[in-house]
C-alpha cells in the first residue's frame, strides 16, 4: 500500500515572488490591492488568497466560514475564475456547486474545515445587503464605483473572526480609476475613508509573473503609448480610456503667485446639490493663456449658501464676466424661498449675474485639448493653481464615453464642464500687453502735468 502524500498549501498554490508579498500583505492590512498592470497573475492570486484565508480560519477551528470573489458581471465571473477552478483546485480540497443554500460556490471539504468560496456579481451590489462573509476579494476593482466598495465593507464581518480582509485586484483605467488611485496610489485620504494604516498596494508588473511569455511582453512594448503605459509599465497617471491624455501634473499645475492687476478675470460655475456646485475664477494673461487660480467645489448647499460663499471667496476682484451652465436659466418648477423663480434668479437676488455659457459638450472638449496641450517648446494654455485640488483630481481622470467616443462620460465631470463654458466664452480674447518702459514715462509725464492726475492707477493706456 502506497504511503499517501502530503502537499503543502505553498506547493499548492506555488507563488511567484510578487504574489507571495501579496498573501504575507493579507494577513497584516484589511485592504490589499494587488496589480498595477497586465498579466500580472491577478486574478488567480486573489482564488488562493481566500482558499488560504479559510484553511487559515480551520486551523483557528473556526468552521463552515464564508468567504466571496466577486467580479462585475457573470460573464467576467465565469472567463476570469469560474473556467479555471477544473484543473486549478484539486478535487480532493473541496467541489465546485450551484446550491440552493450556497449558491455558486467552492465548498471545502469537511477534513479542511469545510469553508465555503462564494462566486459571486456586481450588476446589483443592493442584493447582498443582508449577507455576510468573513472576507472578501474583487477582481478588477476599477470596473466598479466607490458605492460599490462602502457597501460591500458593511458586509464583511464574521463571528470570533478579527481579521475579515478585502483584498482587490485591478489594472489602472476604467470607472473606477479615480478613487481606487485616491486611497492605494496617491494615499489621499478624506473622512470616510478607510484606516489609512489599513490599506496596502502590491504593484505587480507582466515581468514579474514567469508565466508570461517573451511574445507576450514583447506585443506589450508595441502597444500605443496609452496602453502601454497602463498595460506594461502600471502607470496610474495615462490608462486606457482616458480622455485627456494630454494631463502631466508637472506641466499643468503650478504654483500660486500674485495675478496681475492688468489681467482680466473672470468666473464660470456649474450648478448642483446632489452633484457639487462647481464655481471657478480665471485669470487672462497677454497672450491669451488661462489661470485657474480659485475653484469652490461643494455638495448639498441651496442657492442662498452657494451664493454667499461665492460672494466671500470673490470680494475685493472685479470680473469681465461671469458665466454659468445655461440650464440654470430654465424654469424647472424650481420651488423654494423664492417662490418658483429659476435658480439664475436666486442668484440675481444676491447680487450674481450669470450670463448663459454655451453647453456644445464636444466641442468644448475638443477646445479644451488645445488649451491643454503642451510639447517641448510650448507651454499649455490652460493651467491651474496647485490650491484648486478637485479640478487637478477630476480632469485627469475622465474617459470617453463608449457610446459617443467624441464625449466625455458624464461621471466627475462637474470641474471640466466649468472648464468648457469659460473656454467656449473667451473667443480667443487676451489681457492687454503690459506696458513698456517708455509707455510708463510717458504716462507718468501726462499724470505730472494734468490738473485730474491725482487718484490715477499706477499706469494706464494712453
Amino acid at each position: 500500500m502506497s504511503e499517501k502524500k502530503q502537499v503543502s498549501l505553498r506547493e499548492l498554490i506555488n507563488p511567484f515572488p510578487r504574489q507571495e508579498e501579496f498573501l504575507k500583505a493579507t494577513d497584516r492590512y484589511k485592504f490589499v490591492l494587488y496589480g498595477g498592470a497586465k498579466g500580472g497573475g491577478k486574478s488567480r492570486v486573489l482564488r488562493w488568497a481566500l482558499v488560504r484565508l479559510l484553511l487559515k480560519y480551520a486551523k483557528e477551528e473556526h468552521r463552515n466560514v464564508r468567504v466571496a470573489l466577486f467580479c462585475e458581471d457573470y460573464p467576467a465571473l465565469k472567463d476570469r475564475h469560474l473556467t479555471k477552478l477544473k484543473y486549478e483546485f484539486p478535487k480532493w480540497l473541496g467541489d465546485l456547486g450551484d446550491s440552493q443554500v450556497e449558491g455558486l460556490a467552492f465548498i471545502l471539504k469537511p477534513q479542511f474545515g469545510g469553508g465555503v468560496l462564494a462566486f459571486r456579481n456586481l450588476d446589483d451590489p443592493s442584493k447582498y445587503a443582508s449577507s455576510e462573509f468573513s472576507a472578501c476579494a474583487i477582481d478588477e476593482l476599477t470596473k466598479n464605483k466607490r458605492e460599490v466598495f462602502d457597501q460591500l465593507r458593511s458586509i464583511i464581518r464574521w463571528p470570533g473572526i478579527s481579521h475579515n480582509p478585502i483584498l482587490a485586484a485591478t489594472n489602472p483605467g476604467e470607472i473606477g480609476h479615480g478613487w481606487v488611485k485616491k486611497l492605494w496610489i496617491d494615499r489621499d485620504f478624506s473622512p470616510g475613508d478607510p484606516d489609512p494604516e489599513q490599506i496596502f498596494f502590491v504593484k505587480s508588473l507582466p515581468t514579474d509573473n514567469p508565466y508570461n511569455t517573451k511574445e507576450y511582453i514583447e506585443e506589450l512594448h508595441k502597444l500605443p503609448e496609452q496602453l502601454r503605459k497602463a498595460y506594461l509599465e502600471g502607470s496610474w497617471h495615462i490608462f486606457a480610456g482616458q480622455y485627456y491624455t494630454e494631463w502631466r501634473r508637472e506641466k499643468h499645475v503650478i504654483d500660486p503667485f500674485p495675478i496681475p492687476s492688468f489681467w482680466r478675470r473672470f468666473r464660470a460655475y456649474d450648478h448642483g446639490m446632489d452633484h457639487p456646485a462647481v464655481c471657478k475664477w480665471y485669470a487672462l494673461d497677454s497672450d491669451g493663456n488661462l489661470v485657474v487660480y480659485r475653484e469652490f467645489w461643494r455638495r448639498g448647499l441651496n442657492v442662498d449658501q452657494i451664493a454667499s460663499e461665492i460672494k466671500r471667496l470673490s470680494e475685493g476682484e472685479i470680473y469681465e464676466y461671469d458665466v454659468a451652465d445655461p440650464s440654470i436659466f430654465a424654469k424647472h418648477g424650481f420651488v423654494d424661498s423664492y417662490g418658483g423663480q429659476t435658480i439664475a434668479e436666486g442668484f440675481a437676488r444676491q447680487g450674481i449675474t450669470w450670463l448663459p455659457a454655451s453647453n456644445r459638450r464636444v466641442d468644448g472638449w475638443h477646445l479644451m485639448h488645445q488649451y491643454l496641450y503642451w510639447n517641448e517648446t510650448k507651454t499649455p494654455r490652460l493651467r491651474y493653481f496647485s490650491t484648486c485640488i478637485n479640478s487637478i483630481r477630476e480632469i485627469p481622470e475622465l474617459l470617453h464615453d463608449e457610446v459617443k467616443p467624441e464625449d466625455v462620460l458624464k461621471v466627475n465631470d462637474d470641474c471640466a464642464d466649468v472648464d468648457r463654458y469659460m473656454l467656449l466664452s473667451l473667443h480667443e480674447r487676451a489681457s492687454p500687453k503690459p506696458p513698456s518702459e517708455v509707455e510708463r514715462k510717458l504716462a507718468a509725464l501726462k499724470r505730472q502735468n494734468s490738473p485730474t492726475s491725482v487718484g490715477l492707477p499706477d499706469f494706464y493706456y494712453p
